[in-house]
Formats: structure tokens, sequence, C-alpha cells
């Protein structure tokens, strides 16, 4: 034999073992890990599908009733006793709403009015086609027997389940721990309850939402699908669940549900693709002109949801990076109302198309001369790209990061025998995987255990919300560029110091953040650790003054806001990234005190309950009991001057 055949067959036998090694490694980190490397970019790509595929037409019998913060100022401040949304109910029935859905949790009694919980209630069943949400939290957190039984009558119980086969074996449906019920009264009265989790993908992004959990060992839909059921005039004996697969309603539809029990959400769009009506134009119009109100309403499901500063929690979907929870529940039910479902292909798909594409490769590559077989390679990936993007846009969503790893790794390790013939296979392999793993996303694997973070609480916290002063009249006058050049550095500023004292920094919204204090660590001073973040941030913007000058603002200033008492920390996700948030009065009031510092010429506010915790450590100065928007009482207030220690 003489030595070019030889030399031929030995680069055919090095390359078949670097690809099968490669599509070894493509498989093991695809299918063994829960969320690995893989699983995250496949996210990033669904994402990069959904901005391919563009915005579409929504659901035209869907539509948001918000309390947003017009509504808050024209009617009342809140919170708004139960009988203010008792009035919502009849109005919207009256309008010929066909459902009328809630994304408000009705948790507890109302303090100041127990009689309205029961005039809710009363509106509730004479509408008959009322719906209230439930709350779940993680498998770690532990439920009270009487929440338990507050739900039980809402239980799908009655509904079939039957186990997979093949990879749907380990397939199983979220179990959740503690739930917050709605009040028994609104439980009893209501046309159906559902839990209203939206689910961290594990990367920060909402994409998924679970149409089916257990509690209890028994199963509970949520909101949407109870809704969706409702509508399509099917009975819970009627439901067939297959892990992994679906879940059938009697046969009218069937959601599609990965082997986490997770339905993966078909959004029509970004923040605002569903109209915004709000609670006071509502009214409004449904009583100067009740025809215009019947074509707004009139056969629509309608959802109830809160939409004010501070008030509810924005997060971040395969859209937008602000979205408002209420628009997740919204795309979800219209995607089981008009069948329009993103169906993720199975495991075994996957694995057929990495061995597939690998003998595809390996035979291209090792009998093509090296110009055809860099045409072919190109053709390839090329190719299984466009046909993955072509069948997303008809509702398929099939693997693209563990194929194009195998089309990736044998085309470089084709270049690297040829150019490189005495490097070993494994030295080839991980170069190849380099070229196209970045560090970055390999750092993002090592994250801190979760297991504290399972359990959302009520817990004392110091919240506190900083914003640019003048930054949005100023920005009309400076480059794009220039604009998120100071937005970048102003951000790592606060960012850097935020992080000195050990804060949890919550979320950027626009052109300020929102912080706080005590959660998920315990931390005694932590009103003290705000004050002196605000302090030293308020500090570092003067002294580099020369630097906003450079960046075009000279002026540039901050308002904050402080307060300290009782919010509701928790989360809404999977395990593997938890997405901290604070819910309570305090939240909103951190965020009043900062929208007043620009009314009162005072760069840092903080409320009593904070300044009764660092009075023996600060220069302030009282305001007095001011009125505070949203809130029914005057609100000592107090102006930070200096810090007297540190």
């Amino acid at each position: 034999m003489d030595q070019p055949r030889s030399a031929e067959l030995a680069l055919r036998r090095r390359l078949v073992w670097i690809i099968v090694a490669v599509m070894a490694i493509v498989i093991v980190l695809r299918f063994w890990l829960p969320l690995t490397v893989l699983d995250r970019i496949e996210l990033r790509t669904v994402d990069w599908r959904f901005h391919l595929r563009g915005e579409r037409e929504p659901h035209p019998d869907i539509i948001i009733v918000d309390v947003n913060e017009a509504s808050i100022e024209k009617l009342e401040r809140w919170p708004w006793p139960r009988e203010r949304f008792a009035m919502i109910v009849r109005r919207l029935h009256e309008c010929g709403a066909k459902a009328i859905v809630f994304d408000i949790f009705f948790a507890d009694p109302d303090v100041q009015r127990p009689e309205s919980d029961e005039e809710l209630a009363e509106a509730t069943a004479e509408a008959g086609n009322v719906y209230h949400a439930a709350f779940g939290h993680g498998p770690g957190s532990q439920g009270t027997e009487a929440s338990s039984e507050a739900m039980a009558a809402r239980s799908w119980s009655s509904a079939r389940v039957v186990e997979g086969g093949g990879f749907n074996t380990v397939a199983t449906l979220f179990e959740l721990g503690e739930v917050t019920p709605p009040l028994p009264g609104l439980v009893r009265a209501a046309a159906g309850v559902g839990f209203v989790n939206v689910v961290d993908s594990g990367d920060g992004v909402y994409r998924h939402t679970f149409p089916v959990v257990t509690h209890g060992g028994r199963l509970y839909p949520s909101l949407t699908l109870a809704v969706a059921a409702e509508m399509l005039d099917v009975d819970p004996e009627q439901v067939v669940i297959r892990p992994g697969r679906f879940v059938d309603l009697g046969g009218r539809r069937r959601v599609p549900i990965d082997v986490n029990g997770r339905m993966l959400i078909d959004f029509a769009g970004g923040a605002g693709t569903y109209p915004y009506v709000s609670v006071w134009e509502m009214l409004d119009v449904a009583r100067s002109d009740p025809t215009r109100a019947r074509e707004l309403f009139g056969d629509k499901v309608v959802f109830v949801a809160v939409s004010a500063p501070g008030l509810y929690d924005l997060r971040a979907s395969p859209f937008s990076s602000v979205y408002n929870g209420v628009e997740t529940q919204a795309n979800a039910l219209a995607n089981i109302l008009e069948g329009r479902f993103l169906r993720q292909a199975s495991g075994f798909s996957c694995l057929a198309i990495v061995v597939a594409l690998g003998v595809a490769m390996f035979f291209g590559l090792s009998r093509l001369r090296p110009s055809a077989a860099i045409a072919f390679a190109a053709a390839m990936l090329v190719g299984y790209n466009w046909l993955c993007i072509a069948l997303f846009a008809r509702g398929l969503v099939v693997d693209m990061v563990a194929p194009d790893l195998v089309l990736l790794g044998s085309i470089i390790a084709a270049l690297a025998l040829r150019l490189l013939g005495e490097e070993s296979e494994h030295e080839r392999v991980w170069s190849a995987l380099s070229r196209f793993v970045p560090s970055v996303v390999i750092d993002r694997l090592v994250e801190e255990d979760p297991e504290a973070l399972l359990r959302g609480q009520r817990r004392v916290v110091t919240v506190m919300f900083a914003d640019l002063r003048n930054f949005t009249s100023r920005s009309e006058q400076m480059d794009p560029e220039q604009t998120v050049e100071l937005l970048n550095r102003f951000f790592y500023l606060v960012h850097e110091t935020i992080w000195e004292f050990e804060g949890t920094l919550d979320k950027y919204l626009g052109d300020g953040l929102m912080a706080f204090w005590n959660s998920p660590l315990d931390q005694p001073d932590h009103a003290l650790l705000a004050v002196q973040t605000a302090v030293h941030m308020q500090r570092r913007i003067r002294y580099n003054r020369a630097e906003w000058e450079f960046l075009g603002m000279p002026e540039l200033a901050a308002g904050i806001g402080i307060s300290t008492g009782e919010a509701v920390v928790g989360y809404v996700g999977t395990g593997e990234r938890m997405q901290y948030t604070a819910i309570g009065a305090h939240v909103n009031l951190a965020a009043r005190l900062e929208m007043m510092t620009k009314e009162v010429g005072c760069p840092t506010l903080i409320s009593h309950s904070t300044y009764e915790q660092v009075e023996h450590v600060i220069e302030a100065r009282a305001l007095g009991p001011v009125e505070v928007r949203g809130f029914s009482e005057p609100v000592e207030v107090y102006e930070v001057l200096e810090l007297t220690e540190g």
C-alpha cells in the first residue's frame, strides 16, 4: 500500500474517532445534566428564532384591564378595598365580558373593611365567569393543611395521568410545596381557580409555564388552563395527562409539555402586544358610553392586573427585557384557545439528528477534496439552521446547538487533522470545542447553592430606589452612543456601591434601579447598609463630576428613596437560578420617596421606619408628615444629610 493511500486511511480513522468523540460529548452534555452550557445556549437560540419570526397578531378576544398609576390617582389610594374590585367585576359583566381573570392575589382578608371581602365574593358568584389566582412556592417549602384544603375543591384529581415510556419514563409534573390560595369565599364563588406561576427557564428569561401541577397528592390546573378548559367546555374527567408529552383537553386541544411538566409559551410579541385599558378608563366608558364599552369588552377574556410602579414585578421574555407577568398569562391562554403551540422535538429526535449529521459529515469530509469538503460543510451548517428556523415558524422547536456542535466539531476536526496531522485526537477535540464555547458561558455554570432560596417568605427588608435626575430630557440632546455610555458608567458605579455594602440588586428600571437588604442573607444592620450605600453613591457621583461633564451631562444627579418594613420576598423559577424580588407597601413607599426627591429638592429621602434604625449614625433633617401618593395617611419623611460614622 502506497504512503498517500495509507495516510488517507489513517486520516479517515482519526476523523471517525474524533467525530464519534464529538457526538458522544454532545450527547452526554445534552442528556446527562439537567441544565448545561448547551441548554443555556439553546434557550438563547429560541429567543433568536422568536426575533427572526417577528411579532404576530395577538388573540383578538383577549384584553388587559390594569390598575395603573393614573387609576390610583383618580380613584383612591392603594391598596384598594375589595368592594372596588367587586365594582370592576360587575361593570365588566355588564359589558358582556366572556371571562374575567384576576392576575391579582386576594389571599389575605381586607383588614380595613372585612365586609368588602364578602362583596367581592358575591360579585364573583353573580357574574359566574370570574377566575381567581393562586400562587405556589417551590418544593422545598412546607404548606399548611388549611391552605391545601382550601384548594382541594378546585383540584383536577379526576383527570387521568398516563405514564410515558422511552425518554419520558423520567418525565414528571411539577410538585408545589406551600400554596397561597385566594380567600375561601372566592374559591367557592369563582368559576375557576388556578396557579399563575411563570417559570424562569434557568437563565433569567421567563419562557415557560406549568399547565398542571401537583400538590398534596392532587392535580391542579394553571389559571390559564382552568379558563381555557371552561371556554372549550372540557370537564376535568375528560383530561388526559401524559408527562413529557401533552395535556389532552378532551380531544379539543393537546397542550405540549416537556419532561419537567413545562409548556413553552409561543409569545405573540414583546411588552404591550396585548391591549391595555386602565381601570379608570374602563369604569368611565362603562358609565358614559355603554355601547362603546360592549365593543371593547363584550365576548372578551379580560385579565385584571396591576401595572403601577412598585406594585408588580417585571420579568424578561424572549422579546423584551421588561415584561409584565399578566402578558405571559395572556399569551399562554391564547396558545391554548388558538391551538397554536411550540412543540419541542423529542430527545430521541435530537439523538437521531446528531448521529445522522455525524455520519454525513464523516463521509463528506473524508471523501471530498478540501475545497469541496469546505463547501459541503458550509452547506450542511447553513442548511440545517435554516431548516430549524423554518420549522420554528411552523411551531416545531428542533435542537440547534447540539447538532451545530457536531457540525462545527466535525469541521474543525477535519481542518485540524489536515493542518496539524501530528496533534492528538484529544487535543484536537478540545481545541475545536474552545472555539465555539466561550469562557464567559462556562463561568455561568459556577453558581451558588440555591437551596437557601427555595422558600418565599415575609421578611423585614430595607428597599432602595435610585433614579437619574433630568436624564430623559437631557438624553434627547445626546447621541445614542453617548447616552448608552453614560448609563453604563452610572450603573457600573451604583452597582459597585451596592455590592460593596452587600445589597441585592433586584432590577434595572430604565435609568434607575431597585435594590434591597436583609434577603436572602440575614443582615441585622440592613437599614444602615442601605443608607451607607445611598450616601456613598451620592459622594461618588459628586466626585466624578469631571467624568459626567466629559460624557455630556455635567449636572448629573440621582434621587434615592429608602424605606424599611415587612415585604414578601420570594421567587418564581425552577431551582438553578432564583430571581429574588420583594413586594409590599414599603417597596411602594421607597419608590414614592425616590420620586419625591425631585419635588422637594432633596437627593436622599428615607422613611420614619428607616430613620428609627439609623438616627444614631446620621445627620438628617425632618420634613414632617408628608402626603405620599398611594398612601392614606401622611408619612414621616427625612432628608439624609451625612453619616456621623464611616
